[in-house]
């Protein structure tokens, strides 16, 4: 679906590849953006899925034990908070998404063998969008907003045009969400340079975690709010077809 010059369904025989179809589709367009390509595969998805359950299960009873405690103010936040993450990840949906790299299809040369293909299965579906424009600021910002992408800014002036942090920012957690789906972290990154300089890509995604520190965290919080925010990535990637 999408920047390809002949979207639509491919019947696939066994073995054939994603190369393979996309040559039959005849390439992609002019205005393709292979770098945010959506790939979906429905076996991930029942996975993924499966996982959001499992996790739903641990943060019930972990938020019921919580409520039994003798807790002051500052536990009635956290059970407010956990209440909200909770509600939010009973409503999300998995996608099923396999971050690849559509890219490479298109740079290698007519006699260049690719580093990796993809068998494909029946069911799967790709979504080439067109070009991306804009720098997404999601999380712990005092304005969630896009911004035009401007060559030479960084990850922290796209927050500084967002507002700045709210009070519940975890600063040292914010991570970037490449168009392609893979994610690129402070921690051992050449990305991330001194004060929070980062090389920015068209169609990037900033996220601001909450700082869970700050609220008495049950231990799975982290791995919650960081597959709530994914998972609204890909739905609103795929929606905006």
């Amino acid at each position: 679906e999408g920047e390809v010059k002949f979207p639509g369904e491919y019947r696939i025989r066994q073995g054939e590849t994603l190369d393979q179809v996309l040559e039959r589709a005849g390439g992609l367009t002019n205005g393709a953006f292979p770098e945010g390509a959506i790939f979906l595969r429905e076996s991930l998805r029942r996975r993924e899925q499966e996982q959001i359950e499992v996790l739903t299960r641990r943060m019930e009873a972990d938020l019921a034990s919580l409520s039994l405690q003798n807790i002051g103010a500052g536990g009635a936040d956290t059970l407010e908070t956990g209440q909200q993450l909770l509600n939010q990840l009973r409503e999300t949906e998995a996608v099923g998404r396999l971050v690849i790299d559509l890219g490479q299809f298109v740079a290698r040369g007519p006699n260049q063998v690719l580093v990796f293909d993809l068998e494909l299965r029946d069911g799967d579906r790709l979504l080439v969008p067109r070009k991306a424009q804009e720098i997404t600021v999601i999380g712990e910002t005092q304005q969630n907003t896009s911004h035009l992408f401007r060559p030479g800014l960084s990850r922290d002036d796209y927050i500084e045009m967002s507002g700045g942090l709210t009070r519940r920012a975890d600063k040292k957690l914010v991570y970037v969400v490449r168009a392609s789906g893979s994610v690129v972290t402070n921690k051992g990154s050449r990305w991330f340079g001194r004060g929070g300089r980062a090389e920015m890509q068209a169609g990037d995604t900033i996220v601001v975690p909450l700082e869970t520190d700050k609220i008495r965290p049950l231990a799975l919080w982290t791995s919650v709010t960081q597959i709530l925010f994914q998972a609204s990535i890909a739905v609103a990637a795929i929606q905006s077809f």
